[in-house]
């Protein structure tokens, strides 16, 4: 974890940005919201390429309003950067007295804007050209903080001790948008960690799935021992891996179905934790998690291309606990016998 390099004096009200949801946020009787305003290009949470923090990316004309009772001193932290064209675009406040750091400032710099006054509500807006990256907002705070963001990640003891897992336990892809950071998230009482990656929400035209960045790994965590996996996902060429626990089986074309999945599975595990460590990305669109002893419904089927047709593709389901092969729009028992 990222330790916060700033102490304060006394209270204070912070916000930080790890998803698309904090573009509105509320604590301490104070909200924030970050608008498009008159701009060009939307506001979006992403995380700086050389600090591998999260921030808020604004854009010429978009809008930060900050508002609730006794508002004496805001600062807007920004992202560090050696980019020419990060946090030196003009800022304008509303109201008050705004002391402009994100221009003054050199490379390589933490960059501060400092506001202070006395009002109930304070509109702050883009002004000039290029960008700000803004790690987090600092509401009547003792002094102008500087410094990494702490980020609070769930961890093995956020997880219920007494769950009750279902065979297959999947796990989903979270509702929320995250780039290329350390991440954590638990589904279904699974702990998802992962070193560096993303968390991709769906669009009209894209699956939502979270990724593993290549030189990092990925971990699952149960309150009970884990027996296997299977990843339904996309990996790229010549993709290999290894597992602290368990054997990795990667599967060829015939086992894929018709959206080339899963992309792999791992048998044996029998631990309460299994971390992948990935040479290359691993992208998760999602991941069944298996509880029961060497469970025989795992991809592939022994023998199974010998005993079917051939097929350009093939898709395994399991249903009331039996595993049923289909291709060609024909259905078929684990055994291979047709289902009429």
């Amino acid at each position: 974890m990222i330790i916060c390099l700033a102490t304060c004096a006394w209270a204070e009200t912070v916000f930080t940005f790890t998803s698309s949801e904090d573009m509105s946020q509320t604590k301490d009787g104070i909200t924030m919201a970050i608008a498009k305003g008159n701009g060009q290009n939307n506001p979006t949470v992403t995380t700086d390429y050389e600090t591998k923090q999260p921030e808020m990316r604004l854009y010429t004309g978009n809008t930060i309003t900050i508002s609730g009772n006794e508002l004496k001193d805001i600062q807007l932290v920004c992202a560090r950067s050696s980019a020419s064209n990060k946090n030196y675009t003009g800022l304008s406040a509303s109201t008050g007295d705004l002391v402009s750091g994100g221009e003054a400032a050199g490379k390589n710099d933490w960059k501060v804007d400092h506001w202070t006054g006395s009002a109930q509500e304070v509109v702050f807006t883009l002004t000039g050209t290029g960008q700000r990256r803004i790690q987090k907002v600092v509401v009547n705070g003792a002094e102008v903080v500087i410094g990494p963001v702490e980020i609070q990640l769930p961890t093995e003891e956020d997880l219920v001790a007494d769950y009750t897992y279902t065979e297959p336990t999947v796990v989903n892809v979270p509702d929320t948008q995250f780039f290329k950071n350390e991440y954590a998230f638990i589904s279904n009482n699974i702990l998802v960690y992962c070193g560096q990656g993303s968390i991709i929400k769906a669009t009209d035209t894209t699956e939502a799935y979270f990724n593993c960045n290549a030189d990092y790994t990925l971990t699952f965590t149960a309150t009970e021992a884990i027996k296997g996996l299977e990843i339904d996902g996309f990996v790229r060429k010549a993709f290999s891996a290894t597992c602290d626990h368990g054997e990795i089986e990667y599967l060829t074309d015939l086992d894929f179905d018709v959206e080339g999945r899963p992309a792999m599975v791992i048998r044996n595990i029998d631990a309460m934790s299994v971390t992948i460590s990935c040479p290359k990305q691993l992208r998760c669109y999602g991941v069944r998690v298996y509880f029961q002893e060497n469970p025989d419904y795992l991809y592939p089927v022994e023998g199974i291309e010998s005993i079917l047709p051939s097929a350009v593709s093939r898709q395994k389901v399991l249903r009331d606990g039996q595993l049923y092969i289909i291709q060609n729009k024909r259905t078929y028992t684990a055994a291979g016998v047709e289902i009429q």
